[in-house]
């Protein structure tokens, strides 16, 4: 399961926690300890939103949408 994680980080770049433990029908906090694991091998990075305005996309007609604040999201660490 590791290395199937692993693998669809690479892949696709970068996922949130709530779309990994989607795919791969996990608990997120299961998700997040395999994800530890990658993240103490410097392989996927994280990053946490803590502000609703943190994507700074501007392709949202505005933020009330989408709450981001808390978001955790994983990016491949490119070596």
């Amino acid at each position: 399961m590791l290395i199937s994680i692993r693998d669809y980080i690479q892949l696709k770049g970068r996922a949130n926690l709530q779309d990994i433990a989607r795919y791969f029908h996990l608990p997120e906090s299961a998700v997040e300890q395999m994800m530890l694991f990658w993240i103490k091998k410097g392989k996927i990075k994280l990053y946490i939103m803590e502000d609703s305005n943190a994507c700074g996309t501007k392709k949202c007609v505005s933020c009330v949408g989408c709450d981001l604040t808390g978001q955790r999201i994983y990016t491949w660490a490119s070596s």
